[in-house]
């Protein structure tokens, strides 16, 4: 429905860590004005940093209501949260290649919404009955499909999934964002959600409960907890923002995610020399964790020039040989000097040699240990089975081995997961597999259907499996693997 009147948002969000993270790297912002989902990737001390910077950076958008410039104001805003990214990596080093998606809705005059998208968050408007998606995924399976290499239900189990082609951050390019003004009508709902909604849940569930909950905060809460259900192995964050007429009772925003639990990123990356942070709004709330330690600083040792460059060491004037000193040498000592520069182009032969093949090592001990500790699950035969190694053939080199045939009957699972083992469930450690494979268990164990007798199929001819040891769960998140 149209209107000459003004309109607002009443809007909500929630975040969830998931089932298998231990930390989130999600963001999210819902207000009267404005909408914003974040999630951040870059490993365990990046991706939420990033995230939290940037709804730091843009909450300051829903004090109110843009000018004519609305889209011209969010992409600069968010050109901005990126910059304070970056100078958030040359504080403290260690966060270099964080990064984060971004899907920001601003309201416009004229009843128009400004929007801005980069990465594989998600936006969508549920209007007259129908559920639209707003946003194109910035993925590599997107790509695919975009050149019809394959389809779009290949796309929902293909191994790469997971990889973004374009973030915000410190991945060494400028943010290419898409930008459009889209129409308001009175009535619209408007998703915002990360990954960790669309991967894990079912478009006709979700439909349901945007069509059937009429409370914003009670539909994300619903959402969230589809996506728990159907494995919730990434963080999940939602915001809705329904289109009304007129105005509403709490006129401030709400943070969730990072930004909330770890309200000191928002600090990172602010302008130098005192310049004050134009972002006002209190992430905090009453229920911080005590055990949130701020990064600490990393001081920058540039010097006064702050180029980030050493400085240039002066020769002194006497330790350069000029042509007259050495027209005075003896033959014998010209022979002399070319055994010293035969031996020094020897030497250094062999100690180039000695560093490619300590590269070589090195790369291959790291490649080993990767694929060594990398799991997958899959339907083998019926049952979900673990491999371990990757879910792929180097020529006729299988990169993978069999570690576990399950218990679980695959046809015990809803639609989602069965589908999802048509191709692989990825897992960076054996302790998230577990986690992962307790998920399907219990499931499968709310239909009735799972099997109590079955026996443990790894293959005796190979080494027993290693025990949980407390590796990181977290995946590489550098501008190719999301928090997913």
């Amino acid at each position: 429905m149209t209107t000459d009147g003004t309109i607002t948002l009443r809007s909500a969000a929630r975040s969830h860590t998931g089932l298998v993270r231990k930390n989130n790297q999600d963001s999210g912002y819902a207000g009267p004005n404005f909408l914003l989902i974040a999630d951040g990737m870059g490993g365990h001390a990046g991706g939420d940093v990033a995230s939290a910077i940037t709804v730091a950076r843009l909450a300051e958008l829903d004090d109110g209501v843009a000018g004519d410039d609305a889209l011209e104001l969010l992409r600069a805003s968010i050109l901005d949260a990126n910059d304070r990214i970056c100078r958030g990596v040359a504080e403290q080093p260690e966060l270099a290649g964080m990064g984060t998606t971004v899907t920001a809705l601003l309201r416009a005059p004229g009843n128009r919404f400004a929007l801005a998208h980069i990465g594989d968050s998600r936006g969508y408007v549920y209007r007259d009955g129908e559920l639209h998606p707003v946003t194109h995924d910035h993925t590599f399976v997107q790509m695919l499909v975009d050149e019809g290499r394959i389809t779009a239900d290949e796309a929902d189990t293909h191994p790469q999934r997971s990889v973004v082609m374009k973030v915000l951050g410190d991945v060494g390019t400028s943010p290419d964002l898409d930008l459009s003004l889209r129409e308001a009508y009175v009535g619209d709902r408007w998703l915002l959600c990360s990954d960790g909604l669309t991967g894990f849940a079912d478009l006709g569930d979700i439909t349901r409960v945007l069509a059937e909950v009429a409370d914003p905060d009670e539909a994300c809460r619903q959402l969230i907890d589809l996506a728990l259900a159907g494995g919730g192995a990434d963080n999940v964050t939602v915001v809705i923002g329904d289109v009304i007429e007129g105005s509403v009772d709490v006129p401030q925003g709400i943070a969730v995610g990072s930004v909330h639990v770890n309200p000191q990123y928002a600090t990172i990356g602010t302008r130098p020399e005192g310049e004050a942070t134009t972002a006002q709004h209190d992430f905090g709330g009453g229920d911080v964790p005590t055990d949130t330690v701020p990064l600490q600083t990393v001081t920058d040792a540039s010097g006064p020039g702050e180029t980030g460059q050493e400085p240039t060491a002066e020769v002194p004037a006497g330790s350069v040989r000029t042509a007259v000193d050495t027209e005075t040498e003896t033959s014998e000592g010209d022979d002399l000097d070319g055994d010293d520069e035969g031996e020094k182009r020897s030497y250094l032969g062999w100690i180039i040699a000695g560093i490619v093949i300590i590269a070589l090592a090195v790369g291959g001990f790291f490649a080993y240990n990767y694929i060594s500790n990398h799991y997958y699950l899959t339907n083998d035969g019926g049952r979900v089975t673990l491999y371990r190694g990757l879910d792929t053939t180097l020529g006729p080199i299988a990169l993978s081995r069999l570690e576990d045939t399950t218990d679980i009957q695959v046809e015990a699972l809803n639609t989602f997961s069965q589908d999802r083992l048509r191709g692989s469930i990825q897992a960076d450690s054996r302790e998230e597999a577990d986690r992962i494979i307790d998920n399907l268990r219990q499931e499968a164990a709310n239909s009735g259907t799972v099997s109590g007798n079955a026996e443990d199929a790894t293959n005796p001819s190979d080494p027993a499996p290693s025990p949980p040891d407390g590796q990181s769960a977290e995946p590489s998140d550098a501008i190719t693997q999301e928090s997913q």
